[in-house]
Formats: structure tokens, C-alpha cells, sequence
């Protein structure tokens, strides 16, 4: 600031020096024809040096105020350089701010990591691992886990979990003092099929050094009662057709009774004593064909007494004497009065010859069209008029094959209408 004021100092003095000089020469012109007249060297020197210092002086003055102006420039431009600084100042926050979410954390891990000063519950299992050994088909088994807090606190049981239902636990109490035990009381369900099983129960403490404890529980599972045949395979050919015995028999060496028999639909029985007990027996089923002939396969459950084999369950088929097929017609993107052909075959699985007495639709959306002998049955062509929407989305009907002296064979009929609007003309 001081050296532009000297400038603009020096600027004005020069200023008036060039105007008093601007004066002086307009006044001249009168004076100078006297010129010519010879003069004194000191006048003459005086006129030479008076314009000579005053013309150049201003030239030097002038240009240097210019090479001085820029220098403010960059006294002007240094705040811009300074003006970004805040920015990264206001974004420092913001990488800040995952600082906290460990800081939150660290509190959690000081509570997992309590001070070993301090007085702490701990459990203690007799063992940790029990082996049932060989067990009988669906039978329940017993085991204990025996315990004790040997820490100087209280201990709780927050929880103890099994890793399926097949294992249900027994504790008296939840809470021990400092030397007290306990037992843990496990009853273990076997599954119903022959192999080797591991289960797990998981046992939470307020223990925090080591909250949990894992017991481990194993069993082989074996039959105890074996028998033959393992599966019944039946025919409705004849009604007096001989139909195999079964034979139970005690693999442990165990004497057991029958308590009772039972079969899918009732339709398999046999005669038997439930008060004689021994370690064999031999039965001789009975068939209700009337009744076997409405399922294809089922279940013969003879009920038992042994102390590990309640019951042992025999699967059974049979062969039915006729078979439609298809049992079920789906016809989909129907259209009410689209007419679709199908074909229904009836067969006899025994190659018997047989007559078809009556062939109908129970509702009448069904119509055969054709019937043709075939070899082991009949095949039928048939015909399937959807019927009148009416706001309906399917259509259902039976057709119906009735066997001369025998049995009413069944097909069912499905029809889904068409989801597109019909074309009105």
C-alpha cells in the first residue's frame, strides 16, 4: 500500500511538471523566431536541457507502475488456493463415521472376554457322549447326563435344545449354587427303520467364558422281531386263490404275543391267540378280495408284545383283476362345443376274456363312438363336448365301463375352457 501511494504520489507531481511544461511551450511560439538571433551558450544550454529531462522522465515513470500492478495479482489470487481447504475439512466427518460402529462393538467384546478375577459359574458333565448301544424298532430309550457347577457362582440352564423331536429332556431345576449338581434326563425315541443314528442336544449356561455344551447321543437301531416274507404280493384271479403264511419270528431270543392285527381297508386278517406267548409264530392270512379289489397296495400291522418290538409292519399289493386306462382325461384350453377325441382302453391283467355290459358318460359330456375287441380287453373311442361356459372355469364328468358278472370300472373327465375371449361374428 505504501508503495502505490508513493506512486500515485510521484504520478501527480509528474502531472503537473508536464502541464507547467505544456504552458511554457504554448507561450514559445511567439519567442521563437528570436532563435535565429545568435545567443549566449547558457541560454542556449538552459532551452537544450529543459525539454530533455521533461519528456523522458514521464516514459520511465509510466511503465514502471506496470511491471508493479501484476504483483497484487497474486496477493488477490492466494485466498482462491485457500478457499478449497474447508471442503476436505467438511468431508473429514464422513470417513469419520464408521468410526463409532467398532467403537460400539468394542463394548460387546469386553463382555465376551470377562475378567477371570471375577467369580464365574462353570458346568461340568460326567460325560458328554452316551451310547445306547443296539435298540429295538420304535422303541423309547432312557440315558442321564449327571453335572455339577464347580465355578463360585450361580449357574443357570438357559436352554437345552435337541437337534429333532425325537429327543425330549428332564431337568428338576435351572439354577445351581457353587458345588450343587444335578441330572439331565434324556428319553430318545428310535425311528422305525433299521440304521445307525447320532443326535445332538445343545446346553446353554450364563456361563460366558463358554456358554455352550454339546452332548452327543448314538444308537444302532435293529429289528428284535424279524419276519417273512417282507412284502405280500397278492392276486384276485380266483377267489380261492392260496395266499402265503407269515412267519414272526423273536431275534433276541425274547418270548412275545400278538395283540392284534390290522390291514389297510380291513381287507387282510388272520386268526390268532393273544394269550399264547412264544418266540415264533406262524399265521395264515385271510383275503376279502371284495374289499382288496378297492385299493392296489397297503399295510398288514401286527401288533406285538415284546419289550423292544411293538409292532412290525408287512406291505402288501395286489394284482387287480381289471385295469382302465387312463384313469384321468385333462383337456385343457377347451372351448364349449369344440368336440375332442380320446381313447380309453380296458384290460384284463390275467388275459382273461371278459364282456363289457354297459359303456356311459354320467353326465353325458362323454359319448363313444366307437368300441373295438381287442386282445385282454376293449379299446373305445370317445368323444368329449365341452359344455356351455356358464361363468365356469372347468368342466368335470365319469365315464363309466361296468364289466358283465364284475366290477364298474372308472375314467374321470377334467376340461379347462380356454382363458381367451370367443370371437364374436
Amino acid at each position: 500500500m505504501k508503495r502505490a501511494c508513493a506512486i500515485l504520489v510521484f504520478l501527480g507531481i509528474a502531472c503537473v511538471l508536464l502541464s507547467q511544461a505544456g504552458c511554457k511551450e504554448a507561450a514559445r511560439p511567439v519567442q521563437k523566431p528570436q532563435r535565429v538571433v545568435p545567443a549566449s551558450d547558457k541560454s542556449a544550454a538552459v532551452t537544450e536541457k529543459a525539454p530533455a529531462p521533461r519528456e523522458p522522465k514521464p516514459a520511465p515513470d509510466r511503465t514502471k507502475p506496470a511491471p508493479d500492478k501484476p504483483k497484487p495479482a497474486p496477493d488477490r489470487t492466494r485466498p482462491a488456493p485457500d478457499k478449497p481447504k474447508p471442503v476436505p475439512d467438511r468431508t473429514r466427518p464422513a470417513p469419520d463415521k464408521p468410526k463409532p460402529v467398532p467403537d460400539r462393538t468394542r463394548p460387546a467384546l469386553s463382555k465376551s472376554k470377562p475378567d477371570p478375577r471375577a467369580p464365574a459359574p462353570k458346568i461340568r458333565f460326567d460325560k458328554v457322549v452316551h451310547d445306547f448301544g443296539e435298540v429295538g424298532l420304535e422303541t423309547n430309550n432312557i440315558c442321564e447326563f449327571g453335572f455339577s457347577n464347580v465355578g463360585d457362582a450361580v449357574l443357570k440352564i438357559i436352554d437345552i435344545k435337541g437337534d429333532c423331536g425325537c429327543v425330549v429332556f428332564t431337568l428338576a431345576k435351572k439354577e445351581y449354587a457353587p458345588g450343587e449338581g444335578g441330572k439331565l434326563k434324556i428319553k430318545y425315541y428310535a425311528g422305525g427303520r433299521a440304521s445307525t443314528a447320532a443326535k445332538y442336544i445343545k446346553v446353554t449356561t450364563n456361563n460366558k467364558a463358554k456358554p455352550e455344551v454339546t452332548l452327543t447321543i448314538r444308537a444302532k437301531i435293529v429289528p428284535r422281531v424279524g419276519f417273512e416274507p417282507k412284502r405280500l404280493n397278492l392276486l384276485l384271479k380266483d377267489e380261492n386263490e392260496p395266499i402265503g403264511k407269515i412267519t414272526l419270528t423273536s431275534l433276541d431270543g425274547k418270548p412275545f404275543s400278538i395283540k392284534g392285527i390290522m390291514s389297510t381297508v380291513n381287507a387282510i386278517t388272520a386268526d390268532y391267540d393273544s394269550s399264547v406267548e412264544a418266540t415264533k409264530f406262524v399265521l395264515q392270512p385271510r383275503v376279502d378280495k371284495a374289499r382288496l379289489r378297492r385299493v392296489s397296495s397297503g399295510v398288514i400291522e401286527v401288533q406285538l408284545t415284546h419289550p423292544e418290538c411293538k409292532k412290525v409292519s408287512i406291505s402288501f399289493s395286489a394284482l387287480v383283476r381289471f385295469k382302465v386306462n387312463p384313469q384321468v382325461i385333462i383337456a385343457f384350453n377347451a372351448e364349449p362345443g369344440k368336440k375332442i377325441e380320446r381313447n380309453i382302453w380296458v384290460l384284463n391283467n390275467y388275459g382273461e376274456q371278459f364282456e363289457v355290459a354297459s359303456a356311459k358318460s354320467r353326465q353325458g359330456i362323454v359319448k363313444v363312438l366307437s368300441q373295438e375287441k381287442i386282445r385282454s380287453g376293449y379299446k373305445f373311442v370317445v368323444e368329449i363336448t365341452p359344455p356351455q361356459r356358464g361363468g365356469k372355469m372347468k368342466f368335470t364328468d365319469e365315464f363309466l365301463v361296468q364289466i358283465k358278472g364284475g366290477e364298474l370300472l372308472k375314467t374321470t373327465c377334467q376340461g379347462f375352457y380356454s382363458r381367451k375371449k370367443p370371437t364374436t361374428r
